[in-house]
């Protein structure tokens, strides 16, 4: 997703500094912010979106409640909450791609979608590949959302620091067990962290 918002911002003439702003709003505010604002947004009785479904004529949701949207609900707060950090990332790499090699392709009659592939992905390969693993490090350490939305005791939003807590706090009070998987997601980390190091090393 931001890579395809970043594609969009490329192509703005006018008024790209102020999308650029939209875009990157969410990540300057205090997490838990944003996720008590969604909560207002989710809430099941006056929240905004069932306040929407309701003068639509369509049927409310639980959104955060029910198992069948409860972890799609925390992707959307998460994805929202971080994707302008990506998406400023992905941009500066768009601009950083030769002109030349666009007028190339569209001398030799390529489409938009075609460019996007033989020309913009390729150029990109590498970018995306080094977001893909912040992801990954950011998406192991996700806590706020599910703890701020749906509490610790929600089978359907359990995430590895959430249950690392539940652990430790909540469940039989099992510090040995709870060390031992905070251990075990740092070995994890600190793969993918040298992985990381590893490709920026190359890249330079």
């Amino acid at each position: 997703l931001p890579f395809f918002i970043a594609v969009l911002l490329n192509e703005f003439r006018h008024f790209s500094g102020f999308f650029r702003v939209l875009v990157y709003l969410p990540v300057m505010l205090p997490p838990i912010v944003a996720v008590l604002l969604w909560r207002y947004f989710y809430d099941p009785g006056n929240g905004l979106f069932n306040s929407l479904l309701r003068s639509a004529g369509l049927p409310e949701s639980q959104w955060t409640q029910s198992s069948s949207t409860a972890m799609i609900s925390l992707v959307l707060v998460s994805t929202w909450a971080n994707l302008g950090g990506a998406t400023l990332m992905y941009l500066a790499a768009l601009q950083g791609i030769q002109g030349e090699l666009y007028e190339a392709a569209e001398l030799d009659g390529a489409s938009v979608w075609q460019r996007l592939r033989h020309v913009t992905l390729p150029q990109m390969r590498f970018i995306m590949l080094v977001l893909l693993l912040l992801q990954i490090i950011a998406t192991m350490q996700v806590f706020i959302e599910p703890f701020a939305l749906t509490g610790t005791s929600n089978p359907d939003t359990i995430t590895v620091l959430v249950l690392v807590y539940r652990y430790a706090f909540t469940v039989n009070q099992d510090f040995g067990l709870a060390a031992a998987m905070s251990m075990l997601l740092f070995v994890v980390l600190g793969a993918f962290s040298a992985l990381y190091l590893r490709l920026t090393r190359t890249a330079d």
